[in-house]
């Protein structure tokens, strides 16, 4: 193999690698929202609260009273249904397994790119010798 042939390989194998690693780092970012939800889900669960401060977005909050548990779910395309706390940690662990598998699949594939990386280096010397 040319010496440019794997220069060339060498390019988009460090721009697969740069992909993929983004890609984990979204998966991680998502892994770190979901389990922060959940914890709080398990603490509202537990409380006897009648009264939370509850997140309007952007770190905004007001003070609510809490009158029954149920939550209102967005299932996908806008389609939204009533979960209790047990049901929606059921979903929220369903997520995360996913994410995990999703998180597996980079890692192969980041693995995988890197033998091909090897062995087009180990290919480069032989050509030099």
């Amino acid at each position: 193999m040319a010496k440019e042939e794997v220069l060339l390989q060498l390019a988009l194998f460090e721009q697969e690698i740069a992909r993929l690693e983004q890609q984990m780092q979204l998966i991680e970012q998502n892994v770190l929202e979901i389990e922060n939800l959940k914890e709080s889900l398990e603490e509202l669960e537990k409380s006897k609260e009648k009264e939370i401060y509850a997140n309007l977005g952007k770190n905004i909050f007001i003070k609510t009273e809490i009158k029954d548990k149920n939550l209102l779910i967005d299932v996908g395309n806008r389609t939204f249904a009533k979960k209790n706390i047990e049901e929606t940690l059921k979903i929220i662990d369903g997520q995360l397994k996913q994410l995990g598998e999703a998180k597996t699949n980079v890692l192969s594939k980041m693995q995988e790119i890197q033998g091909k990386t090897e062995e087009a280096i180990e290919e480069a010397q032989k050509g030099e010798k």
